[in-house]
């Protein structure tokens, strides 16, 4: 089964919802072709967690991402937290941490407290990622890294 969905006029983590919540819906070897205007390595990036496997063909003004299913978004989320930092899935930590919702929305992850983002675009990316997808500088990434460690350590 394949299918299109256009996504142009988006942008950001609602891009990446409808991306991932699209691909929830077909079935592990299948593909989409979304249809985008956004910046197409970006979107890539972001979806690494759940696919290695894309393919681009560039429009005018638009590019064609046809996006195979490899596994399923709770297959890219196995094992636990072992140590904090740019790898470390936000999905998982924000599962096994609930608090550290409230440390990431303040640093503008803001789109983490709708519970249906949370469900979904948090289980793709990691927090190396989130920094790139923010544009968080390296001191404010570290900072973070150590209120996220903070709480982590409680436990």
């Amino acid at each position: 089964m394949a299918g299109i969905v256009d996504l142009r006029g988006e942008s950001g983590p609602e891009l990446l919802h409808k991306i991932i919540t699209s691909l929830s819906e077909v079935e592990k070897g299948d593909f989409i072709d979304f249809i985008l205007d956004a910046d197409v390595e970006k979107v890539m990036l972001h979806l690494e967690e759940i696919t290695k496997r894309f393919e681009v063909k560039e429009g005018e003004g638009y590019a064609i991402l046809r996006v195979w299913k490899e596994k399923d978004i709770e297959e890219a989320v196995e094992g636990d937290i072992v140590e904090v930092d740019e790898k470390t899935n936000v999905g998982k930590l924000i599962e096994m941490y609930p608090e550290t919702v409230e440390v990431l929305a303040s640093y503008g992850f803001t789109p983490l407290k709708n519970p249906v983002l949370r469900k979904t675009l948090a289980k793709t990316i990691s927090l190396g990622r989130a920094k790139m997808l923010k544009g968080l500088s390296d001191e404010e990434f570290e900072e973070m890294l150590e209120k996220l460690r903070e709480i982590v350590g409680r436990k």
